[in-house]
Parts: structure tokens; sequence; C-alpha cells
């Protein structure tokens, strides 16, 4: 894979994509939502920290929550506020999921600036897959099923 805009956004779909249903409500794409943010920021934090973290994602929501107000009010993206009347849930899915998109395709783009294109696509590919508590190997899958 190319590294770069095409790349990023390409990442940022697929991470989406394996957290969302495309027919979820809006609660469950808020919840998917949620769950990439901490999946990011706890693979991210290990390699900029948790205030390099929380500044990139910071400076990204502020780039596309212009275009995607349903990322307003969600609480991954730690606001200490409350969340605002109706928020993201008043939103439907495919909007959540697009301002998701949007959000990490900046941050590998903000991180890439950084690092590179190529690592930061890396390390934002690593970050964004569910931690072992949530993949069940296919081989323990069989196990159980006999």
């Amino acid at each position: 894979m190319t590294a770069g805009p095409a790349a990023a956004a390409e990442t940022a779909r697929a991470i989406w994509a394996r957290a969302a249903d495309d027919g979820s409500s809006p609660e469950e794409a808020v919840a998917a939502a949620e769950r990439v943010c901490a999946q990011l920021r706890d693979g991210l934090s290990r390699w900029v920290g948790a205030g390099g973290f929380r500044a990139l994602l910071g400076r990204a929501l502020r780039m596309v929550q212009p275009e995607h107000p349903a990322l307003g009010s969600l609480s991954c993206l730690g606001e200490t506020e409350a969340p605002r009347p109706g928020g993201a849930r008043a939103h439907d899915a495919g909007e959540i999921g697009a301002g998701m998109t949007a959000l990490v395709t900046t941050l590998i783009e903000l991180l890439g600036r950084i690092i590179g294109d190529e690592m930061a696509v890396s390390l934002v590919e690593r970050a964004g897959l569910p931690g072992p508590r949530l993949v069940v190997s296919s081989e323990k899958k069989r196990a159980r099923n006999g």
C-alpha cells in the first residue's frame, strides 16, 4: 500500500468497517465510535504518549467537526464538559460513520507529518484493531463448537 492521503482514507474506512455494522442504529454507531477511539487511544498512546494522543485527536477533531457535527459529543473524544443534548445520537449511523472515517483519516495525516506517512498508517492500523480480549481465534471457536 502506498502511503499518503489515499492510504490514510483506506485505513480509516477499514477500521470503521471492522468496528461498525452498516445497518446499525445511531446508538450502535456511537458505541462503535467510542470503541474505535478507545482502541486508538490505547494503541497510539504507547507511541506518542497520552498528551500527544490528546493533542493529535483534539486537532483532528477541530479540523473535521465543522463538516461532521455528529462527532460533537462523543465521550471518547476526551471532552470534560457534559455532552450536548441529543449529541451524536441525534445523527444517523451513516453520519457518525462518515465523521469517524474523516476523523481517523485526519489523525493519520497529522501523525504522518511527524513520523512519516507509512509509519502513521501502520501504527493506526495496529491501534485500530480490537484488543486480544475482543478477538477470538478460529481455533478457539472450533474447539468450543466441537
